[in-house]
């Protein structure tokens, strides 16, 4: 049952192409984006590619903790469901 409600609600690729879509529609995220990808290419030069894909797999790993709780709070989820999926 927690595997299924762990699919449901985060490993769900019609909510992630659902957010993709949203994105492009918010104004800036275009500029925000390119921005990023120019940072991220001038980081890859300087500290080599293996380090960058190293901090970045990090950060990655850190947000997305971050992001379930902001989704688990959005849909109303209370922590002991959220401990019961051992996400």
């Amino acid at each position: 049952m927690q595997d299924l409600l762990a699919e449901l609600l985060w490993r769900n690729v019609e909510i992630d192409e659902a957010a993709n879509r949203l994105c492009q529609t918010l104004p800036g995220f275009s500029e925000a984006k390119q921005a990023y990808d120019n940072l991220s290419e001038q980081l890859r030069k300087i500290v080599g590619r293996d380090l960058y894909d190293q901090y970045f797999a990090q950060l990655i790993r850190y947000t997305g903790y971050e992001v379930q709780a902001y989704y688990s709070l959005g849909l109303g989820l209370r922590a002991d469901i959220i401990k019961a999926l051992e996400v």
